[in-house]
């Protein structure tokens, strides 16, 4: 290609497939991401002044209770009769760990209290109860109350 008098050569990028790339992967990931959450899915309770809490799996143990009362520790299934035992042997191994109970808001307190419980018997300390955090509403709304009229 010959570059005849008075012009020269264009050397500008053409960013135009640089943003379209990008755009491409930005789609992925926000697709993606989600389907890359951990541990088993339940339907969490929500609340307010939610506190963060570790999710390094080297610093926690997790006990997931479901709706159905299946009992999951660290996401392997567990009878309730061992719950104990492998909670000592986890803290044990690793004595500043943290509890965490994720469980479904349809499960009765009962079952949660047993689970603290266990955990105090265990060893720990304390324990941290998974809650989804409540945005933009008042607390009667998101509770299904409705406020009462005047008379």
């Amino acid at each position: 290609m010959e570059v005849g008098e008075g012009q020269s050569l264009k050397s500008d990028i053409n960013v135009t497939p640089l943003v379209d790339v990008m755009l491409v992967l930005l789609i992925i990931f926000m697709l993606v991401t989600p389907m890359l959450q951990t541990g088993l899915s339940v339907t969490l309770p929500k609340a307010r002044n939610v506190r963060a809490v570790s999710e390094d799996q080297k610093k926690t143990v997790v006990l997931v209770l479901r709706q159905a009362g299946d009992l999951y520790l660290a996401n392997n299934l567990i009878d309730k009769k061992q719950l104990l035992q492998e909670l000592r042997i986890r803290l044990s191994a690793t004595p500043d760990l943290q509890l965490q109970i994720k469980a479904d808001q349809n499960v009765h307190f009962e079952a949660i209290r047993g689970l603290l419980q266990a955990g105090r018997e265990a060893g720990f300390r304390d324990a941290a109860l998974i809650a989804e955090e409540l945005h933009g509403q008042s607390a009667a709304t998101s509770l299904g109350l409705a406020p009462r009229s005047g008379g």
